[in-house]
């Protein structure tokens, strides 16, 4: 590459692309519309990873949460308002060989939920 980016840059794009990966895969893909729409990209980046797993495990199970009127009460029905308004579908962002690994087939609709889990749970972290 021309003018490559510094090791360190590289490895925040990295890091930063890991908590919008565990985002999606706690919750929704959906999610990540939210948080664009609340502008929550600085927010993201900066936040630590661990939080993301809590996040999912929240919204995944609300009653076991400090805050589960705002999951069940604002979250979940914005989440779904937004799924109802605005469906997607994402084969085209992954290479065919990751979608076959993950097992799903040929049409990745971020409506259904089962399948964005498996997608997106097929990312391997460290």
């Amino acid at each position: 590459l021309r003018n490559p980016p510094v090791e360190r840059s590289f490895y925040r794009w990295y890091s930063t692309g890991c908590r919008y990966i565990s985002l999606v895969a706690s919750g929704s893909f959906y999610i990540l519309v939210l948080a664009a729409g609340l502008e929550l990209r600085k927010t993201i980046a900066e936040v630590g990873g661990h939080i993301f797993s809590e996040v999912g495990q929240m919204l995944r199970r609300p009653e076991t949460s400090s805050t589960p009127t705002l999951i069940t009460g604002s979250i979940i029905p914005t989440v779904a308002w937004i799924r109802s308004r605005m469906p997607m579908s994402l084969e085209k962002l992954f290479c065919p060989s990751f979608i076959e690994r993950a097992g799903v087939g040929d049409i990745l609709d971020c409506t259904d939920i089962t399948l964005t889990d498996k997608v997106f749970g097929a990312f391997q972290q460290k």
